[in-house]
Formats: structure tokens, sequence, C-alpha cells
């Protein structure tokens, strides 16, 4: 066996492959999508009035000519960078969680408790209380509605230092419909995904006349929702890898809006044929590998075996560790839980990994891997 790099071109093409630190987007060339649309283009002028209402110009710099729409950096006392800001205004944060009416007007004292707030491109600041858009999955907003709600899984650190993420939802009112609306639309500015729900009325009453609010604001757009293929080995990790991906993946891709079909592998080598025959069109943001070491490897020689490599290399793969050993997702992107796996999906990005071929010299069959080849006795010492 011979482990040198091969001299057939087309496998010299296929040196790297792109593994997907977490995808929910691909390239023009391969999708033909945009994966951030304009949100509301008929309402810019106004837009632009609201957030001139409420942003912060430094007049220093006005006074020197400079444009004060230049996006500056925003350090706060709480955290080191939080980036240039996008919006700020007043926001009434519902600790209960609930609603008690459709239109949620904020009453003389919920005006009175309201805390300023203030979206920048990292992070959302209410009060003292500091939430990274990293840990934000989606928002949901009910059309003409005062509030919004925000679906986030922030990281929490145990008594023994180590850290785990829970969902939480941040539910919160606007003093005015116009700023409820901008809230939202600066949230999809910064790619996350916008779940717009029918007004609270309408759910109540079907047969209730429309509210002429609902015809006053263009609809909200967000970004188109990901399709994706999730191959998944029901046997991986001592059979505990289906309620793995069930509970603690799945809802975090449904949230985010991710149109998924699941297919579960029944015998070895299954993994390898669906990728290296499933269409690409179908499921044009890519394959999520749900298992350990071993499904990931059948994957990448299922794509890299097909006649349109060239294609295949582009298309994402995300990994929801879920097997005894889950050395490949550790060594690449430094996560080796499902959770913050499937985050990082979700948020998209690409990391590129190196794929080793090696060429059977009797049979001129090409094995392609990522981390080690084996050959001949392995025992069963890991390293720690």
């Amino acid at each position: 066996m011979d482990g040198t790099e091969l001299e057939n071109p087309t496998s010299r093409n296929s040196s790297q492959k792109s593994s997907r630190r977490s995808s929910s987007r691909r390239s023009q060339k391969s999708a033909g999508q945009q994966s951030s649309p304009t949100v509301f283009p008929e309402k810019k002028g106004k837009s632009r009035t609201l957030r001139q209402k409420h942003a912060a110009v430094d007049t220093k710099d006005a006074r020197k000519g400079k444009n004060p729409e230049r996006r500056t950096d925003v350090v706060d006392e709480m955290s080191n960078f939080v980036g240039f800001e996008v919006y700020a205004g007043k926001l009434f944060f519902d600790r209960k969680n609930k609603s008690k009416g459709v239109d949620d007007h904020l009453s003389a004292n919920r005006k009175a408790d309201a805390t300023d707030a203030r979206l920048t491109s990292k992070v959302l600041i209410w009060g003292s209380t500091v939430l990274s858009l990293e840990d934000v999955i989606s928002v949901s907003y009910s059309s003409g509605a005062q509030h919004f709600t925000l679906h986030a899984y922030p990281a929490k650190s145990s008594l023994f230092g180590k850290t785990h993420r829970v969902r939480k939802d941040f539910r919160f009112i606007a003093s005015a419909l116009d700023e409820a609306i901008l809230w939202v639309q600066c949230f999809a500015e910064q790619n996350i995904y916008i779940n717009v729900l029918p007004h609270p009325s309408a759910e109540q009453d079907a047969d209730a006349p429309l509210d002429g609010v609902l015809f006053d604001y263009p609809p909200i757009k967000s970004r188109t929702p990901p399709r994706i293929l999730v191959i998944l080995n029901p046997r991986s990790g001592h059979g505990r890898s289906s309620k793995v991906f069930h509970d603690k993946a799945e809802p975090i891709f449904k949230l985010a809006g991710f149109q998924m079909e699941v297919v579960k592998t029944t015998h070895a080598g299954h993994a390898k044929s669906l990728a290296s025959t499933f269409d690409f069109y179908a499921f044009p943001d890519g394959i999520v590998c749900v298992g350990g070491d071993g499904i990931v490897n059948e994957v990448f020689n299922g794509l890299l075996s097909r006649s349109d490599r060239t294609e295949a290399v582009s298309i994402p793969v995300g990994i929801i560790p879920a097997g005894s050993d889950n050395s490949l997702i550790w060594t690449v992107l430094g996560v080796k839980d499902p959770v913050s796996a499937s985050l990082l999906i979700v948020k998209g990005g690409f990391t590129t990994l190196d794929i080793l071929a090696v060429e059977w010299l009797q049979s001129g069959l090409i094995h392609f891997g990522t981390t080690v080849s084996y050959y001949g006795f392995v025992s069963d010492g890991k390293f720690k």
C-alpha cells in the first residue's frame, strides 16, 4: 500500500475538503441563493429616520465634518469589544415571558420600568445584561405586535468549571409598533433567522376581519431557510445517537428554520452510498453527520467518489458529535458537545480540512481519510 499523494490529477483536486464548521449557507455559485435578503426595502427612509433618532452621534466627530453614519467601535464597561452599534432604544423585559394581551401595549408602569437597550453587531445589551448574538438562534415575531422573543442558548459555568448551554427565551416589549418592527429588522440584518407568526388576533378568531395595521407595513423578510440532509447512525454512542439528535440538535435546527430530511443508516457503507448519490439541488446547504468519526469518514469518501467531484468538494459537511469517539470535531473545531456543534452549524461559516488519499496498488482502490490511516493490528488504547 502506498500512502503518498496520488499522481492522479482528480485526486489532487480533492486534497482539501470543506468541512462545515457550521453551515446554514452555501456559496452563490453552488446554491444560487441570497444568504441575507434585504429587509424592509420599501421602508428604508423611515428606518433611517428612526435610527438617527435613537443613535448616539459623537458631536466632536460631527464638528470635524466626519460622517456620522460611519460605523464606530463601541466599548462597554462589561465587555471589552462589542462591535459597532446597530440600534438603540427603550425595551421592557418581560421576565415572566407570558403574554397578557393581544397588543401588549405598555402601561404607564411598564413604560417607567423600560430600560435602555442597545443592539450592536455582536451583542444585545439591556440594563446590566449582555447577550452575545452568537448564542441567539432566532427571533419570533407576531405581525402587528409590539413584542418579540429571542431564542438563545447562552453558556453557563457549573461548579466544577464545565460549561453547558440551556435554552432561554427573552421576551421584550417595545414602546411602539414602529420600534418593535425596527428591532426585529435589525436582528434580521445580523443574519439571525426571523420566525414571523400570524397576528395574535388572527390566531384567536380566524373569522374576524383583519386588523388594518397588518397592511400598514410590508412583511418582514428573513434569510432563506437552509435545506440540509441529516445522516444519522443510530448505533453510534452505544445506541444513544438518536436521542442526542432529537433532544439536543433537532430543536436548535427547528428554531433556526432548517428544512431537514433525516435518514438513519441501516448498514456499514450506507452513509457513503447516500453521500455519493444524493441530489445537490434538493439539499443545497449541505450534509449533517450525526454519530462518531466513522460516519463522517463514510460521507467524505462518498462525496469524493462522485463523478462530479469538483462540485462535491464544495458541499458543506456539519458534524453533531454523538459517537463513542469524536476526535475529529474536537480536533478541528474545538467542541465536543452536540449543542455547541449545532450552534456552529446554525451560525454558518466554513473551516477547511485536509484530506489524505491512500491507494491500494494491487486493486487501484482509493480511500480518503482525515486524521489517521490504520494498517494491520490496532489496539484498543485511546489517547486522552
